[in-house]
């Protein structure tokens, strides 16, 4: 297999860069370049010690740090060299130019995890798992991410699959000694019953998955002057939109991120609803409602002290699962009875009507294993479809269906580890990396 090298390290200015390669030349083709005091040969070289030396290519000398894992004690399971020069995008690549040149190849999306996968150094959803701790903006993004990395979501596999292949063997034996082992084949089924349960839980826990993946979408709608953006920058901690006593001020979908309690929230400020007879403004209204129909919530916004637009709340209800009631201005007005009371101006009220965010959509997240790989979520459903169909070919005395189907389910579950995946599942999920991880 190719010695395969990359900058590991993003581009762009930076204390330290990181030049990673991997391969059986690895160290052979690093100490072409490198040298130091200690090493005269590759035996001096003491597996996972920096060592402090110089880099030179023939013409640029660069002072710089090597550190060498022996295979098979390294991440991809091959010897593994890496260069720790001085930060910046050109002598990074300067430093890799001389390896490639030296026989090194460069390395593809993800190559340095798809070798640990196939060397065994972890599993399909395990490398999932480094690179959504990659992109993780979030705690929760990141909790869950670990949850895949450290193998705990694998054992939780595992055991699922466990139990269904306890349960296989038991219907294999009673296919052939029906009689002798049909209290068997129903404690079977009994144990079958409760990992459907689990799955279905799985299932279900991928609606907050999905949201703690890429952000809970929050739409501020209501009428002109009721205080959206004012509540907009509230939720921000800064002046992000314009707050003005003049009607239809804001005419476009103003947007930011924020973080509550370790989860993203994307807010949308949106232009106030009203009869208009501005184009631009129209045009802006017409968003406002597509933004309220994309969202995860829809905040209504009111004034405290207002009354109720019936129809209006209606039609936004009509738009939205989750719609939120938000009395603002109760500085002013003081509270009401009806949904959540606010002031965007000081501030009362804005943490609790955060918290009502995060209980309509991830709920506590933290009490449970939740699914936020598509990939992952899709292998589950099929398993729990798999194993409901072979549920009821047991109830109707079908037992070459409910094997069938035992194992099915089975395969559908291994291939979340990567056991039964095809390899242009493995191809889609590693060309997703970036280059040099």
């Amino acid at each position: 297999m190719d010695t395969i090298a990359a900058i590991s390290t993003p581009t762009g200015a930076g204390a330290i860069g990181i030049v990673r390669m991997s391969g059986e030349q690895a160290l052979c083709i690093a100490l072409r370049f490198f040298t130091c005091s200690t090493i005269k040969s590759p035996e001096d070289v003491v597996p996972g010690m920096l060592k402090l030396g110089t880099f030179f290519d023939g013409s640029v000398r660069e002072k710089c740090m090597m550190v060498y894992f022996r295979a098979p004690k390294s991440y991809t399971g091959e010897d593994i060299v890496e260069f720790h020069v001085h930060g910046g995008t050109y002598l990074a690549e300067r430093v890799l130019g001389a390896l490639l040149a030296a026989g090194a190849k460069l390395a593809g999306p993800g190559e340095f995890t798809r070798r640990a996968f196939f060397a065994g150094k972890l599993s399909l959803d395990e490398a999932e798992g480094v690179r959504a701790m990659i992109s993780a903006e979030s705690e929760a993004e990141l909790r869950e991410a670990y949850s895949l990395m450290s193998g705990r979501f694998d054992q939780k596999i595992n055991a699922l699959m466990t139990k269904l292949t306890e349960v296989l063997s038991t219907m294999e034996a009673s296919l052939d000694y029906p009689e002798e082992m049909a209290d068997e084949a129903d404690d079977s089924m009994e144990k079958a019953a409760e990992v459907r349960e689990e799955m279905r839980a799985l299932v279900e826990s991928f609606k907050a998955g999905k949201l703690i993946k890429g952000g809970i979408t929050v739409a501020i709608v209501g009428k002109t002057n009721v205080g959206k953006s004012s509540l907009l920058n509230r939720l921000l901690g800064y002046s992000r939109a314009i707050v003005s006593d003049i009607h239809g001020t804001t005419r476009d979908i103003v947007g930011e991120s924020i973080l509550h309690k370790g989860v993203k929230i994307n807010l949308q400020d949106t232009a106030g609803l009203r009869e208009t007879g501005d184009e631009v403004e129209h045009i802006g209204i017409e968003r406002s409602l597509a933004a309220a129909k994309g969202a995860d919530v829809v905040l209504y916004v009111m004034e405290a002290g207002g009354n109720l637009d019936e129809e209006e709340w209606a039609n936004i209800r009509a738009c939205s699962k989750k719609v939120i009631l938000v009395n603002n201005k109760i500085d002013i007005y003081g509270a009401t009875e009806r949904g959540f009371n606010i002031s965007a101006k000081t501030g009362e009220g804005v943490d609790v009507l955060l918290d009502e965010i995060l209980r309509v959509t991830v709920g506590d997240s933290r009490a449970a294993e939740t699914l936020t790989e598509e990939r992952h979520a899709d292998c589950v459903r099929r398993a729990l479809r798999s194993l409901e169909e072979g549920i009821a070919a047991f109830h109707e005395a079908n037992t070459e269906c409910v094997l069938v189907d035992l194992r099915e389910s089975i395969d559908a579950l291994a291939e979340i580890g990567g056991g039964t995946a095809t390899e242009r599942i493995i191809n889609d999920i590693f060309s997703r990396f970036c280059v040099g991880k």
